[in-house]
């Protein structure tokens, strides 16, 4: 890797979208303060995970354009957005209405994240030498938790003591700065793809689709790998929408119990990309390493709903836990897409992927509203731990 390529490598982590957790957690705490309805609140949940399982949409266009004007031009939509969502809570009288255009304000900046975070881990690839691909994104991942340490707490106290308008505006000046890198970000123009790459591109937007379908399909060992963490995930939608309940049924009323869970689970995530960054032996026992690594994140998760009744604190403990297990496996797992896959087929590998892991969110997005409603929200957390447990069975006994 060159100086630099080095230069933009490191403009990039800077240019990272900080003003996602202020925005998604401005927008969770409205729903919940407001309509007091886990239904109304799984919307958002219903949202996002839709708009995940769609993300395959987006992979043509990812791999079509220059990716440093599409880094732009959506971030210049979520600050525009964020500026629409500060000046919607000020229609407190038409709840109805602001519901509907603040979902549809999520949604659009929601499909903006989507085409960013693929487009970034296209982009690494091309500027970094493949032996060090596994330290560049363990590092991409200290990055984005030391980020999310910073913005979690800062978004659940400007939640909890100042107005939602407040938290958007914080929002949209992230997301400014975060445009300010990427304008002087530097990337190699051959990011684009020659017309004449028949390998890759046959020159209509529904055959580009096709292509990363049937490249993803003939490597059947990443399939093997992902169909089972799209099973997974069925309960993970579950899990979201009881989890602002749980931290608030066994921590404290306000936001900042909801922010604290987070902020624990951003130190988890931080200590496990750590860990990765220094250990590179890891990755040729990948399958070894999710069936340990999901194992304990749902054991985490199982004895995180267990002991809320009796030791509450424990529940950021365990929380913690999870996210260490869960983030050494999928630094690993990225990894392997990356090197397994062109460059100039991976927007489209990347976003079929999350399609095919987030293909279950939706539909138990809508089933957590019902049974964090009926049967409570440690039901809607211990259904997760359940769930990654017996997926890591499935590959124990499988993946031998």
């Amino acid at each position: 890797m060159n100086l630099r390529n080095y230069s933009s490598l490191h403009k990039l982590f800077y240019g990272l979208n900080i003003a996602d957790s202020l925005f998604y957690i401005t927008i969770l705490w409205y729903f919940k303060i407001i309509f007091h309805s886990p239904m109304i609140l799984s919307l958002v949940f219903i949202a996002d995970s839709t708009i995940d399982m769609c993300a395959f949409i987006f992979g043509p266009l990812i791999d079509r354009v220059y990716i440093k004007n599409l880094l732009k031009y959506v971030t210049v939509g979520q600050i525009i957005l964020s500026i629409v969502a500060s000046i919607l809570f000020h229609f407190k009288n038409w709840k109805t209405l602001t519901l509907v255009l603040l979902l549809l304000t999520y949604i659009l900046s929601t499909i903006g994240s989507t085409l960013i975070y693929p487009a970034e881990e296209k982009i690494l690839p091309s500027i970094v030498n493949k032996n060090k691909l596994t330290k560049v994104n363990s590092l991409f991942q200290v990055t984005y938790r030391i980020l999310d340490l910073f913005l979690d707490a800062l978004a659940t106290v400007i939640v909890t003591y100042f107005s939602f308008n407040k938290a958007m505006v914080i929002s949209a000046f992230f997301f400014t700065i975060a445009l300010g890198f990427y304008a002087k970000l530097y990337l190699p123009r051959n990011l684009i793809v020659s017309e004449k790459d028949h390998d890759y591109f046959t020159g209509k937007y529904l055959q580009y689709l096709l292509k990363g379908w049937y490249v993803l399909k003939n490597e059947g060992r990443i399939l093997l790998l992902i169909i089972p963490l799209a099973v997974t995930n069925l309960f993970y939608g579950i899990a979201s929408v009881g989890m602002p309940y749980f931290s608030s049924q066994y921590l404290t009323k306000s936001a900042i119990s909801y922010g604290g869970l987070e902020l624990f689970s951003s130190i988890g995530g931080l200590l496990g990309s750590l860990i990765v960054s220094k250990i590179d032996t890891l990755k040729p026992n990948l399958e070894q390493l999710i069936v340990i690594c999901l194992g304990l994140a749902g054991i985490s998760v199982v004895l995180e709903a267990l002991v809320a009744n009796y030791i509450p604190w424990l529940i950021l403990i365990f929380a913690l836990s999870s996210a260490f297990w869960i983030s050494i496996m999928n630094i690993n797992f990225e990894v392997l897409i990356q090197e397994s896959f062109s460059p100039r087929i991976l927007g489209r590998i990347e976003t079929i992927n999350s399609s095919i892991i987030n293909c279950m969110i939706t539909i138990d997005s809508f089933l957590g509203g019902l049974i964090v409603q009926h049967f409570g929200a440690g039901i809607a957390i211990l259904s997760q731990g359940l769930a990654e447990v017996l997926t890591a069975i499935f590959y124990l006994i499988y993946l031998r």
